[in-house]
């Protein structure tokens, strides 16, 4: 079982509450949040609990769950890393592969308020569009933590009597070149692994894009939106 996979989990079970006594999980739930199948958290499960870091009770494989002395420590540790690592943090730099999306990108760019609301934010109206990224793991873990900073926010707009949900949006600059916008939906068909991007240009033909090229983006905090300009 790998470092961050052990991970992943024990984030999940401390989610659902199983850090002081045994819970019953949440199977399904954990499974689409990891974006794994259901044998591959029974395995997870299994190889935590040969571990030491996961407590099964009573021992069935349906039972409820409680994260170990050893798991809690190791999620001490990680809760200091991280605040270590972002305390006084002004860019985060996330990097992810470009892959086709479902379109649904296209349709909330091209609505007029919704245009209009990057322009007010950002400074440009977006191309109809966005550039999809999959994360890498580390990337993964800093896509969630952007989350709890202060951030520019396009309010969920009524049009043709339809209702879109709102987003946060971070300025950001694409490998080092491209003024952008990274946006996170309220709500969304993809799951945490997954960046949307915004810009002026069609970013795949402004950098030459195709599917599987790795990009770097380079998200700026709230501290540095003016320079972003």
């Amino acid at each position: 079982m790998k470092r961050y996979e052990l991970l992943a989990l024990l984030i999940e079970l401390a989610k659902q509450g199983c850090t002081r006594s045994p819970v019953k999980i949440d199977r399904t739930l954990i499974a689409s949040n990891l974006e794994i199948s259901a044998w591959t958290l029974n395995k997870w499960l299994r190889e935590s609990i040969e571990l030491g870091y996961v407590q099964a009770t009573p021992k069935s494989r349906r039972g409820s769950y409680v994260l170990t002395p050893k798991a809690i420590g190791e999620l001490s540790s990680l809760l200091g890393v991280l605040s270590s690592c972002v305390k006084g943090v002004r860019r985060v730099i996330l990097s992810g592969r470009v892959f086709s999306g479902l379109g649904e990108g296209q349709l909330y760019t091209s609505l007029d308020e919704y245009r209009e609301w990057f322009r007010r934010l950002l400074g440009f109206e977006p191309y109809p569009g966005t550039l999809n990224l999959r994360l890498d793991p580390e990337s993964i873990a800093k896509r969630k933590l952007l989350e709890s900073y202060e951030c520019l926010r396009i309010p969920p707009i009524s049009e043709e009597n339809k209702n879109y949900c709102g987003a946060k949006v971070f300025r950001a600059i694409i490998n080092k070149s491209i003024e952008a916008g990274v946006v996170i939906p309220d709500k969304t068909v993809y799951g945490s692994d997954v960046l949307e991007v915004v810009s002026r240009v069609c970013l795949r033909k402004a950098l030459a894009l195709k599917d599987g090229d790795v990009v770097r983006v380079e998200v700026l905090l709230s501290s540095d939106f003016s320079r972003a300009r």
